[in-house]
């Protein structure tokens, strides 16, 4: 005897995923992802997602990383798919050391890592928007530069260029001396001394030289102090004839 019976057998396709493109940021920030196709999702590695579960966690990746999600749909046909998510490293090695100059002097920066650049304070700066500005403070002063690379990261810096103050410095007062006589220089106010011309001096690198000129003349000491700053006075000597 023969009988006959069917069953039926439903093919569900697989669920079709639909994913996030591949995307980058800057090490520090953070992108969603977003997926869908199913009810149930599952994302790895979940260690640097802030939920692992939903269909549109962000990532906030230390390193670049591929994100694989596993979806599945009312018919428990599960099906995966998978986002590439590039870390870029922050600008970096933009400034250097600290600097000083002399009060009225100025000096160049120079910051590297970027391709846009932006300094603050800008009032003493003859370019802020430069990576090598040149900088005339008339104080003590902490400049800032932002750095934007070519992947759109930024990055900050500082330098701070300390102003060192002028010396107070003297000469000493005109004076007169019969010809071929000597007269004592006398300067004060600095570290080191330099005397010009050195014509009739005894010493040209000292404070008090013995000065023997033949006619009437303008001594200039260019008086140095300890921090590198230097500045100018003048003494006259008339020489007067016998």
């Amino acid at each position: 005897c023969i009988n006959t019976d069917s069953v039926k057998i439903i093919v569900n396709s697989l669920p079709v995923v639909i994913i996030s493109q591949d995307t980058e940021l800057c090490i520090g920030d953070s992108t969603q992802l977003s997926a869908s196709g199913g009810i149930i999702y599952s994302w790895l590695p979940a260690d640097s997602l802030t939920d692992d579960s939903i269909f549109n966690p962000i990532a906030f990746p230390a390193d670049t990383t591929t994100y694989i999600v596993t979806v599945t749909d009312a018919n428990n046909c599960v099906n995966k798919d998978s986002v590439k998510v590039e870390v870029n490293p922050l600008p970096s090695n933009i400034l250097g050391n600290d600097l000083d100059l002399c009060k009225g002097d100025s000096i160049q920066l120079f910051a590297t890592g970027g391709n846009n650049y932006s300094w603050t304070p800008t009032d003493s700066l003859d370019n802020p928007n430069i990576n090598n500005p040149v900088a005339f403070p008339s104080d003590t002063t902490m400049y800032i530069v932002t750095v934007v690379d070519s992947n759109g990261c930024v990055n900050s810096d500082s330098i701070t260029i300390e102003v060192n103050p002028i010396p107070v410095v003297d000469a000493g007062l005109n004076d007169s001396v019969c010809y071929k006589d000597n007269v004592q220089l006398s300067a004060s106010g600095g570290d080191t001394y330099l005397w010009q011309p050195t014509a009739g001096l005894s010493d040209a690198t000292i404070a008090n030289p013995m000065a023997s000129p033949a006619n009437n003349i303008i001594y200039y000491a260019t008086i140095t102090a300890s921090n590198n700053c230097f500045n100018i006075d003048s003494v006259l000597i008339t020489v007067n004839p016998l």
